[in-house]
């Protein structure tokens, strides 16, 4: 039997990944952005090169992974 993952845990697992790479190779320059967790059978994920979400009274910027990826090793999704 497959096993499920919960999309949230898995968002903010993402989430401490971004803020680590950036902080890493950017001195946490780059501004936060939502990640969201779709099936997108036809591709790994996007991003939006303007900011589409509005969170908090502020606009912010989107990455997007295919939640069909998720299966895959980490450093690939990274």
């Amino acid at each position: 039997m497959k096993q499920t993952v919960k999309t949230s845990r898995a968002a903010g697992q993402l989430e401490k990944m971004f803020r680590e790479l950036n902080k890493h190779y950017f001195a946490g320059k780059l501004p936060e952005p939502i990640i969201s967790l779709k099936k997108t059978p036809s591709a790994y994920g996007h991003i939006t090169c303007s900011k589409v979400w509005q969170a908090g009274g502020e606009n912010k910027y989107e990455i997007n992974i295919s939640s069909t990826t998720l299966d895959r090793p980490i450093e690939e999704t990274a």
